[in-house]
């Protein structure tokens, strides 16, 4: 190992964690502040997918600030000063981070059941589709993620090198655990589901549109019309989980990778290579807590609509819906 080579790595590394994290920051900082102030306009709280979105960001938020922000600030050698702050900083920062990214992928699942719910025929099973059982369902997977990720305050902790601070797994257990409860709760099983939920979805209106008469499809288009924004946010949400499911994937297939080859010989070379990729998962994975914000407004002309009156409104300009 040449002290060229080690350093080439360290400056893309260094570089990968900088400017990619600032970009995703300051995106993130603005999108997700417009989805909260969108999700809480009137016209979207009635409907139950609004609130899952709404809490998503939330989660977002926390997941973008722990992910993106501490890696910045590590660039500038700024970060935990003593051995016991460090474990702490680790054990909480990675609880955060994984909690965060998991709950925001499974409040877009809650979305989907929603909707799949929604699009039912039978009436008690389109019941569950209303905002007192979101809030509820809402709550119920925040506790249970975060009592999942629990354990990183056990598995986590921090210690110095001769160059830097670094936050490690206390055993192969714990590595494998972690590996697997991010590849399950975070990008398999719940890409899994989405895609179910999703599929049924389409199913479910495309039966209702078949069995229709003539008659009966001139009654539904005039109530269409009154339901545009539920239409649209199935929309919103649709293009919101083939986002996620590409985002998710690539972090979960490295670390279940690293497992598989930890007792592999590999050169220094290898080594630093599949950090930086793992370093770019990592940071393609919080692309999702940035990104949904842009995605609602390419594809849901209501959430333009809200968008366009929050923002005429607080700048006082007169607005006129289309």
């Amino acid at each position: 190992m040449s002290t060229s080579s080690a350093t080439k790595y360290e400056i893309i590394e260094s570089n990968l964690n900088r400017y990619f994290c600032i970009i995703l920051l300051i995106l993130g900082t603005f999108g997700n502040t417009c989805n909260i102030c969108i999700f809480i306009r009137p016209k979207l709280r009635p409907i139950p997918c609004s609130w899952y979105f709404l809490a998503s960001t939330c989660a977002n938020f926390i997941a973008l600030y722990m992910g993106c922000l501490t890696r910045v600030l590590t660039t500038f050698n700024i970060g935990p000063q003593t051995t016991i702050a460090l474990a702490i900083y680790c054990k909480t920062r990675s609880y955060l981070i994984y909690g965060s990214l998991s709950l925001s992928i499974w409040l877009i699942i809650g979305a989907c059941i929603d909707r799949w719910a929604s699009s039912c025929r039978n009436t008690r099973i389109r019941s569950f589709s209303n905002v007192k059982i979101a809030k509820r369902v809402i709550i119920g997977l925040t506790f249970i993620i975060y009592l999942i990720y629990g354990q990183m305050f056990y598995c986590f902790n921090g210690t110095y090198d001769s160059t830097s601070a670094n936050c490690f797994t206390i055993s192969a257990i714990c590595q494998w655990y972690n590996s697997f409860a991010l590849f399950f709760t975070y990008s398999f099983f719940p890409c899994l589901l989405m895609l179910i939920f999703g599929s049924l979805t389409i199913c479910n209106v495309r039966r209702s549109q078949q069995r229709l008469t003539p008659t009966q499809n001139i009654l539904l288009k005039m109530q269409n019309n009154k339901k545009k924004t539920p239409k649209q946010m199935a929309i919103m949400l649709f293009v919101q989980v083939i986002c996620s499911i590409i985002l998710s994937l690539p972090i979960s297939i490295q670390n279940i990778y690293s497992q598989i080859t930890i007792n592999n010989e590999k050169s220094y070379d290898q080594q630093r290579i599949e950090e930086i990729l793992d370093t770019l998962f990592v940071l393609v994975s919080l692309m999702n807590s940035s990104i949904s914000f842009y995605i609602f407004t390419l594809t849901g002309q209501i959430f333009r609509e809200e968008l366009k009156k929050f923002l005429f409104c607080k700048f006082r300009i007169p607005f006129r819906s289309s």
